[in-house]
């Protein structure tokens, strides 16, 4: 697995943020761990990543997700996995709409969403 490097304090360009965009092979991506709430929502910090092999195939539907992800990862048993892990999530995300308001877990609060969705994975 790859790496993410924090950039401290950047100053992306569009031009910056439309070439890594363009990129199949870099990310750039945000994230709120490590930080307060207001630091995140005041100045996020910013990560460049390693991309994943399947950047830019957007809106292809989850067969069409399928069918490029066999063209992309040569090893079918792994393929088959994405495909098989990203159907999960959907239905996961799809039994848990609407669900809305925020829930204390470990004495943080979370989107209740997103604590739902974690239980109907089994991770919590």
């Amino acid at each position: 697995m790859g790496k993410a490097y924090r950039l401290v304090q950047p100053t992306l360009t569009l031009a910056d943020v439309v070439a890594t965009r363009s990129n199949n092979k870099l990310s750039l991506t945000t994230s709120p761990f490590g930080v307060t709430p207001e630091k995140y929502e005041n100045s996020p910090p910013i990560y460049v990543k390693k991309a994943v092999a399947w950047k830019g195939y957007k809106g292809l539907g989850l067969e069409g997700f399928r069918r490029q992800i066999k063209n992309l990862i040569p090893d079918d048993i792994k393929a088959r996995a994405l495909g098989d892990g990203l159907a999960k999530a959907v239905e996961i995300s799809k039994s848990c709409r609407g669900i809305k308001g925020t829930e204390l877990y470990n004495g943080k609060l979370y989107p209740r969403k997103c604590i739902e969705q974690k239980r109907k994975a089994g991770k919590l």
